[in-house]
């Protein structure tokens, strides 16, 4: 096989990163939305929340996609562009952030990979397990290695675990709708009368709905890799749009809830 055909078989499809942006984003968070929710507010201030937060954060992905364009040789992430405009030290700091924040984020996942499989294998316990620490570093490692033989590997196991997380709660989204209560939705129009006001409330929802979206920059970092540049601006904005359809549509539907009576 050629240099060239080589490259090529490594280059990533505009689908492929776009699994990546909703792989980013979607995670064990998810799931606690209705509960964050409903301690906070209403379907009113929820959907003026997500308003709120899904109009900023398209804004950034519009910056992403415009970066991408106009700065195609910055192909490392967004520590790239840190670097380019404020220099070596900042841009260091950006990629250090970055790096933690990944450390940070495999222990979380795989604290609750193990936890989860405890339930079934008592030997894994709530993750904290010596048979935990040892399934996932090699968890870990094994992943490593994929991403060491080609990005191309790494994305394939990408895009299985994004339709592995994300059939799920579209599956609850339908069952949630099939279920779903007029009067019980209705009820939690403008939520309990101790939620304080609707300001108070939709600011008390703002954190969440913030940080749902950490991950979004995930076609950027990948962009070296990508089939055409243009991809990655695309992926970053058909990422965040599915992403947020998906958190917003869990939260909504569970106002209905017969179990919310």
């Amino acid at each position: 096989m050629t240099t060239t055909q080589t490259s090529t078989t490594q280059k990533l499809t505009l689908l492929t990163m776009t699994s990546m942006v909703v792989g980013g984003m979607v995670g064990a968070g998810v799931f606690s939305l209705p509960r964050r929710f409903a301690e906070e507010t209403g379907v009113v201030g929820a959907l003026i929340a997500w308003t709120i937060a899904g109009t900023g954060m398209l804004m950034l992905a519009f910056v992403f996609q415009s970066l991408a364009m106009r700065r195609p040789e910055l192909d490392a992430g967004v520590y790239a562009y840190a670097k380019a405009g404020f220099g070596e030290y900042l841009g260091f700091f950006s990629a250090f952030g970055y790096w933690a924040s990944a450390c940070v984020g495999n222990v979380t996942y795989w604290v609750l990979i193990m936890s989860t499989a405890g339930a079934v294998i008592p030997g894994l316990g709530d993750g904290d397990t010596v048979l935990s620490v040892l399934c996932s570093t090699v968890g870990v490692w094994l992943f490593f290695y994929l991403v060491q033989r080609g990005v191309k590997d790494a994305a394939v196991v990408n895009r299985v675990v994004t339709i592995a997380k994300v059939v799920p709660i579209i599956v609850f989204v339908l069952i949630a709708l099939f279920l779903l209560d007029p009067a019980v939705f209705a009820g939690n129009l403008r939520g309990g009368t101790d939620y304080g006001s609707l300001f108070e409330q939709v600011k008390g929802t703002m954190l969440v709905t913030v940080f749902v979206f950490l991950g979004v920059e995930g076609a950027s970092v990948y962009s070296r890799h990508a089939q055409r540049r243009q991809d990655v601006g695309r992926a970053t904005v058909l990422g965040f749009v599915s992403v947020f359809a998906v958190f917003a549509s869990v939260t909504v539907v569970s106002y209905g809830s017969p179990a919310g009576t």
